[in-house]
């Protein structure tokens, strides 16, 4: 065995050759040298199977000497000769890479012969090492040809899953059934290098089958040709099954071609096929074969979409035609109401205008005994209290009929709609006035709080107007004697919010989200027992939405607040196509 000594001190050097002669001089063999640069030239020419190092030398100190070394001979193990003093480094050239450490106060031929065990067993594990690199080199070539393969594969499956999402995604672009099957016979042509392509829509069964297009010659063609086939090649559709063959048996067809028919399987069960063709010495691989399966699943899918599309179409059009004659219906029915209850009320007007003048001859009359007007029979008080409730309830019905119209045209959006500046300060006195004697004979207290700032307003002042006369007979309708109604005003940079308050009992919050429903009136919210339609705010928010604003309602603290949002310039669609308007105009 070979031994490298780099030793710097003379006595040092000579004790270690004294212990290997001890140990046997044909064992070893031991080659001194002074430095590191000289140790480096001896290990460039000659193979050595351990370094006894020491880390202090004349050119070269500490751990870059070992460093040096191991640089020049990698696969060497090196022992650390140290003193006591500096065992500390010793012990850090042996995490750096050394295989062993020797205090030089203590050499003695066990532990040189364990260095030199060390270096044995170096040589054994490198050597299996080197096995090892070997056998992995030879794995890591077939591993290599194995991912390769697979990597292929992968490409293939990408490729066919790239092909089968273009697809889809063509025929999930249409909700046209022929259209389907003219991407479908096109996309499978070119995707598969099919000389010849078509799709088939079964009638009654799959002998029976209507082909719809077909892909020959770089070109989609729409036949519509009526065609029967052997049931021995169908039978299988009916199964989920495709088939491929090569009809030397059919004349049809010429020798050497091969067919591949994949059914369009729909929930019903086969609804149709797909055939293409290709020269038999190529045939059709497994992929293809998967790929032209799945593109028949997407599309008896799409044409399931199609064909319920059609059908949902088909209501939607019967409905509008039911729409329409029931509007014709409502129209007609409230026209054949209104005419009666208008002869009622003319009635009620000639009866009032001779009750009128009875009253005033009546009043002319004089008993001689008494010297005094005489009083109308008792019988004319009752015909008075008749006569009111009869022009109450003409009043009513005519209100009812004028509101289910009005909610009607809305909903049609036939509705005329007039935009013109409003000046809300000038307005509100104008709707107000009617409720001034109103709300004085039921003891009630009304407030107007308006800007007098705001800009006009670009508005229908008719619905406008019909809108805040129905939030005022409400809020008249609820507010008890003494009871407040505070009509306030204000505006931000683009809306204008209009809020009619009044006092009353407060609405339950779970009610607050229906009171503007059709025909709802809120629970036990009536103490007063004043009855209506429950179509008044109904018509409010369908009036305020109508001319592009919003309505919005809260109760708290004894108070119910209704608050009209309402744009400064409309958005509203029937705006399109009109004429603009001047505010200043």
């Amino acid at each position: 065995m070979r031994i490298l000594l780099v030793e710097d001190n003379l006595a040092d050097a000579e004790l270690l050759q004294e212990i290997l002669l001890d140990l046997g001089e044909e064992q070893f063999t031991l080659a001194h040298v002074w430095r590191v640069s000289e140790a480096l030239k001896q290990l460039a020419k000659s193979e050595f199977d351990v370094v006894l190092l020491d880390l202090s030398l004349p050119d070269s100190w500490g751990l870059e000497t070992l460093m040096q070394v191991q640089s020049q001979a990698p696969t060497i193990p090196v022992v650390i000769l140290t003193g006591s003093q500096d065992e500390e480094q010793a012990i850090e050239a042996v995490r750096k890479g050394a295989q062993d450490y020797l205090l030089k106060g203590q050499l003695v031929g066990a532990l040189l012969v364990r260095a030199i065990h060390h270096a044995i067993e170096r040589n054994r594990t490198l050597e299996a090492l080197r096995r090892s690199e070997e056998r992995f080199q030879t794995l890591a070539a077939e591993l290599d040809l194995q991912v390769q393969e697979r990597t292929r594969q992968l490409q293939r499956a990408l490729e066919k899953e790239a092909m089968l999402n273009r697809i889809t995604e063509k025929l999930r672009d249409s909700l046209d059934e022929r259209q389907i099957l003219q991407t479908a016979v096109r996309e499978l042509a070119v995707a598969l290098e099919s000389h010849y392509c078509n799709a088939a829509l079964y009638q009654t069964s799959p002998q029976a089958e209507t082909v719809c297009y077909e892909y020959a010659h770089n070109r989609v063609s729409d036949l519509g040709q009526a065609i029967r086939q052997v049931s021995e090649i169908y039978g299988p559709l009916l199964h989920e099954d495709c088939v491929q063959f090569c009809p030397v048996f059919l004349d049809e067809f010429p020798e050497g071609i091969s067919i591949l028919v994949t059914p369009i399987f729909g929930e019903s069960g086969a609804i149709g096929n797909l055939c293409l063709c290709k020269p038999a010495q190529e045939g059709f691989s497994l992929t293809e074969i998967a790929l032209v399966q799945q593109v028949a699943s997407q599309c008896a899918i799409a044409v399931r979409q199609a064909r319920l599309y059609q059908a949902s179409l088909a209501q939607v059009q019967e409905l509008e035609r039911l729409n329409r004659l029931k509007d014709d219906f409502l129209s007609t029915v409230s026209h054949e109401l209104r005419t009666p209850i208008a002869n009622i009320k003319m009635a009620v007007q000639i009866l009032e205008m001779v009750e009128q003048k009875r009253q005033q001859e009546s009043s002319s009359v004089t008993t001689p005994s008494e010297g005094r007007e005489s009083k109308p029979p008792h019988s004319l008080d009752r015909a008075e209290g008749y006569i009111k409730i009869l022009r109450e309830e003409c009043d009513r019905e005519i209100r009812l009929i004028d509101s289910i119209l009005e909610l009607q045209r809305l909903e049609a959006a036939i509705e005329p709609v007039s935009f013109t500046p409003v000046l809300i300060q000038q307005w509100v006195g104008n709707v107000v006035a009617p409720f001034i004697q109103k709300v004085q004979k039921t003891q009630q207290l009304l407030d107007i709080d308006i800007d007098s700032a705001l800009p006009p307003i670009l508005c229908d002042a008719e619905i406008l107007q019909r809108i805040l006369t129905e939030l005022l007979e409400n809020a008249c309708k609820y507010t008890p004697a003494q009871g407040r109604i505070t009509i306030t005003a204000r505006c931000d940079r683009s809306r204008l919010h209009l809020k009619v308050r009044n006092s009353s009992l407060e609405i339950p919050a779970t009610e607050l989200t229906h009171v503007f429903d059709k025909f709802y009136r809120v629970p036990s919210s009536d103490p007063w027992k004043h009855g209506g339609t429950g179509l008044g705010l109904a018509l409010v928010r369908k009036q305020t939405e109508y001319i592009g604003g919003q309505i919005k309602v809260t109760s708290a603290f004894g108070e119910t607040c209704f608050t009209l949002e309402l744009p400064l310039s409309p958005m509203h669609p029937m705006t399109e196509g009109c004429e603009s308007v001047n505010p200043e105009s």
